[in-house]
């Protein structure tokens, strides 16, 4: 269960629930200036439970509104992560007087016996109030144990709706003119035997490049001989408006992430670029985590790209946002006292260490070389809330890098989450950590230089 620990470590900027658990980011959509977060939610504990769809919103992804519960678990099974999409053309009928539907589409996962199935609701006053179908569910289970998380978007090729679905080791994909009736198109993962653990959250969307549009599909899974570790993979190339083919090869599983705390992230829907969020807790742990009334987070947005290396395509995150907080940085040295719990780093040189350090003598050890990026966060904080947490294989993360000469990172630090952004993103990690008492030292070595500012 969620415990409490020595301080109160919930972030600034990061979104959490205002109490309770989360988990997944869902229905993620972009409104008249409003981006519409819903998430994976139990409220009467911290720990994971009957699922709900929690709701907030924002203007600047960074201040959230908190809103009612949107969806409730039902007859059908709890309410597990899906998608969301404006429904401008009122493609599916529910408008009734000119409204705009916000149509939300999810697993029902039934509790007794793991059958899981999709399902579509729809709100006519911005997304506040949910009206399920009466025709749930939309996409029945074709006889699979892993059967979730779909993600709608508009197929440009098709002039329709397509919808991916994470279906056991792979990735399904549907069409639809009105949100209601879908027909299988295609699928991707199975066939090629890409990964042999389950899929989750899956997404795919349309990135343009210096040589046109290509297509990014993430897929979440736990990696067996990692020990479970929780990570995102994606892969590069085509979708011909019925299925996917990745035509950028590697001779490795590319990561969105090297760090041990990103998870079931997927884009917006209805926003021009693709901008990125993910649940920040590492499932194998989240349970146990010591953040007491509250339990989850959120990553910071990111502006995902695909940036052309001698390694091939592969994809670059930016944090999305955070221009006129950058704007306030000020230079910083070996010693430099650290005023705030949070707070940013624009690192730039050849080589060396970032040290963050409390009184209580925990540390993170952020490490560059001219061909690796490590991150260290076995002295940071507690540990001993989760054995798994504590051991060696969630200690420490170490990347290649993908760029050549000197770095340029920037790491964004917020009480107790953690996340490094280098050579223009192509590296990120994100962790958390639970220090004892605020980071009060910043610990320069080798040639770097940096900049701070708040958060």
């Amino acid at each position: 269960m969620s415990t409490q620990g020595v301080r109160n470590f919930r972030p600034k900027v990061h979104f959490t629930p205002p109490a309770m658990w989360s988990n997944d980011p869902n229905g993620m959509v972009y409104i008249d200036g409003v981006w519409h977060l819903y998430y994976q939610h139990h409220p009467k504990e911290a720990v994971w439970g009957p699922m709900h769809w929690g709701h907030a919103v924002s203007r600047d992804l960074l201040h959230w509104e908190h809103l009612p519960i949107a969806l409730y678990p039902d007859e059908k099974g709890y309410i597990f992560s899906g998608s969301a999409v404006y429904d401008r053309e009122n493609t599916s009928g529910f408008a009734r007087d000119g409204e705009t539907p916000i149509v939300a589409i999810y697993t029902n996962h039934r509790a007794e016996d793991g059958r899981e199935q999709q399902s579509i609701a729809y709100s006519l006053n911005g997304g506040i109030q949910f009206e399920k179908y009466y025709g749930n569910p939309v996409i029945e289970n074709p006889g699979l144990s892993d059967f979730r998380d779909p993600k709608v978007f508009w197929n440009r090729k098709k002039n329709c709706w397509s919808l991916i679905v994470a279906a056991k080791n792979c990735a399904y994909i549907y069409a639809s003119d009105n949100l209601k009736d879908w027909k299988k198109t295609g699928e991707f993962g199975a066939v090629e035997d890409k990964v042999k653990t389950t899929w989750e959250c899956t997404d795919i969307f349309p990135v343009m490049t210096e040589e046109g549009e290509k297509w990014v599909l993430l897929a979440s899974m736990m990696e067996p001989e990692k020990g479970g570790w929780a990570r995102i993979q994606y892969f590069v190339g085509e979708f011909d408006g019925e299925t996917f083919h990745d035509t950028e090869k590697s001779d490795e599983p590319l990561w969105l992430d090297f760090g041990f705390d990103n998870y079931a992230g997927v884009i917006f829907n209805n926003y021009i670029k693709p901008i990125f969020l993910a649940w920040g807790v590492n499932p194998t742990y989240a349970n146990q985590a010591p953040t007491g009334s509250y339990a989850g987070l959120m990553t910071i947005p990111r502006e995902l790209s695909l940036v052309n290396t001698e390694y091939g395509y592969r994809i670059a995150a930016a944090p999305f946002g955070l221009d006129k907080i950058r704007a306030g940085s000020y230079p910083v040295f070996d010693g430099s006292p650290v005023l705030m719990e949070s707070f940013g780093l624009k690192v730039a040189g050849t080589h060396g260490k970032i040290i963050l350090k409390n009184q209580k003598n925990q540390k993170i050890t952020i490490s560059v070389t001219s061909d690796k990026i490590i991150v260290d966060r076995s002295r940071a904080g507690a540990q001993s809330f989760s054995e798994k947490f504590g051991s060696e294989i969630y200690s420490v993360a170490q990347t290649r890098r993908l760029a050549k000469g000197d770095v340029k990172m920037e790491i964004l630090f917020d009480v107790s989450y953690l996340e490094v952004f280098a050579d223009g993103g192509l590296e990120t990690a994100s962790m958390v950590v639970y220090p004892d008492a605020p980071y009060q030292t910043l610990i320069m070595e080798g040639d770097l230089r940096a900049e701070m500012f708040e958060l």
